[in-house]
């Protein structure tokens, strides 16, 4: 839509290479960080709802995809004060993050649904 074209470039326009050195460690961070947290939390829910084995072993690969909201709440924090010796920094890494998880997410949430059974299941 007309909307996400207009949300995303305005955010590819804050996107600075020039600090991305450093920002880079910090997508690093949020990546690792944001994968083994889904990871936890599936193996958690998935064994205190006595899941399949599949699900728990695959469903945290279906929740990597994110965009929207992290990048509106990116935006946020150019505006906060608090954060204005970092936030060049700061929004650089979310924005490197969103764009390796937009690459790398579908891939995984296709493998995750054919690892579990359900491609091509009809009900």
């Amino acid at each position: 839509s007309v909307i996400f074209a207009m949300f995303f470039t305005l955010a590819g326009a804050h996107f600075d290479l020039g600090v991305i050195k450093t920002a880079g460690i910090l997508a690093a961070v949020i990546i690792l960080a944001r994968f083994a947290g889904k990871f936890v939390g599936v193996r958690v829910g998935a064994s205190i709802s006595h899941a399949s084995p599949e699900i728990k072993k695959y469903l945290s690969f279906g929740l990597f995809p994110k965009a929207g909201v992290t990048i509106g709440l990116a935006m946020l924090i150019k505006e906060c004060q608090a954060f204005s010796n970092i936030a060049s920094i700061m929004i650089n890494a979310i924005l490197a993050s969103v764009i390796i998880n937009e690459i790398i997410a579908p891939p995984l949430t296709k493998y995750m649904i054919f690892k579990v059974g359900e491609a091509g299941r009809r009900e």
